[in-house]
């Protein structure tokens, strides 16, 4: 019997790519294909080959011309001589079915399927051509890249109804499947004894609240308004911010100043929830910058329910819809002193109230998961 090998590309490391993880982990429990190759770059202290498990292994390839050179020119001789390396590669390869995980790999995914014969998959981790910062000539060759090679693809996986519909209203492609990108927990959380630790460490009264900010120090997340909101609420409501990234020196900063703010350093995936559970409100004040941000479905905010807490998010509509049909929080006003009340006027009742247990029977990753699984298979992507 052939080996049916997936191939899954994406322009990165490889160190911190969850999604992919847990999608060849979710087709690989269901037998869809017997062998996954994860395709990235090389980079500094990591393997050129490194196995996963007995099924999945990361293969980095380097970008060895203009290493010091980041100008326009240079990333893009550099873009060529990394896909030229991965074709290479796949000379004389049989594969089953090829995962185009960004649009920058998306032309060189099609290749791949081309050279080796086979099925193309495009898995948009948001919705690219509509990101935040990118707009003229680059945006509109990134439109124009998509609307040729969606056509193309054999399936299309995206993070929220709201970008599938883009998709099917700007490409008249099928609707693509919605995966969310929840993560996966392994077992129910009943942390107690952890969150009285982490109270009684930050010196936070058990009867004080606390909302937590967990994720990437930086712009658009909200997290310079939520330092200077939490500067004028009442002492007894407090800001726990766990990360990192280029605004960690304001929050240390406003830590330093401000009682009720407190700084946690990032801690790893497994040891997300543990911290979590320390806290009563999850909050996640994506800005409304651009069209990816308005549709998305943050990492957090999943995080936030799994953990028990409900969430104040702000009026972008994929999160704004969960909030209002699952009643598991509230949508954060655009006034910072209506933000601040809102903070100040939420009690252990209205949490109690806010339950986000409904929300986490919907979203989980195990319907996902299924979801995935069942489009593999209607498709005939290992075939």
């Amino acid at each position: 019997m052939v080996e049916r090998l997936n191939i899954h590309i994406y322009p990165s490391p490889l160190t911190h790519e969850s999604r992919i993880l847990r999608i060849t982990d979710a087709l690989n429990k269901a037998a869809v294909f017997d062998r996954f190759d994860i395709i990235g770059l090389a980079a500094d202290g990591l393997p050129a080959v490194q196995e996963v498990d007995e099924h999945r292994r990361f293969l980095r390839y380097p970008r060895k011309l203009f290493k010091q050179n980041n100008s326009l020119l240079a990333k893009a001789v550099k873009t060529v001589e990394w896909s030229l390396r991965v074709l290479a590669n796949m000379h004389g390869r049989k594969v089953a079915c090829v995962n185009a995980h960004s649009l920058a790999v998306l032309p060189l995914s099609y290749l791949v399927s081309r050279l080796t014969g086979a099925r193309l998959v495009y898995d948009t981790h948001e919705l690219e051509t509509e990101a935040s910062g990118l707009k003229g000539m680059h945006q509109n060759l990134g439109r124009v890249v998509e609307q040729i090679f969606i056509k193309r693809c054999d399936a299309v996986f995206v993070v929220s109804d709201s970008i599938a519909d883009w998709y099917v209203d700007h490409y008249g492609i099928e609707r693509p499947t919605v995966v969310r990108n929840i993560p996966q927990f392994a077992v129910p959380i009943t942390l107690a004894q952890d969150r009285a630790h982490l109270r009684q460490r930050l010196g936070i009264g058990e009867n004080e609240l606390v909302y937590i900010y967990q994720g990437g120090f930086m712009q658009g997340r909200g997290l310079e308004r939520l330092i200077r909101v939490f500067e004028r609420v009442s002492l007894n409501r407090h800001l726990l911010c766990m990360g990192s990234g280029l605004l960690t020196n304001l929050v240390a900063e406003a830590a330093a100043r401000q009682s009720n703010i407190h700084l946690l350093p990032a801690v790893q995936p497994d040891e997300v929830l543990r911290y979590t559970c320390a806290a009563d409100i999850g909050i996640c004040l994506t800005a409304n910058s651009c069209l990816s941000y308005f549709y998305s479905l943050p990492n957090k905010l999943f995080e936030y329910m799994h953990a028990g807490l409900p969430i104040i998010v702000t009026p972008l509509v994929e999160q704004e819809r969960i909030v209002n049909t699952h009643q598991c929080g509230w949508v954060a006003p655009v006034d910072d002193n209506e933000l601040r009340d809102l903070l100040n006027n939420i009690d252990n009742a209205s949490v109690a109230r806010h339950s986000p247990a409904s929300a986490v029977r919907e979203f989980n990753w195990s319907t996902e998961a299924l979801r995935l699984v069942q489009r593999y298979k209607s498709a005939n992507l290992a075939n």
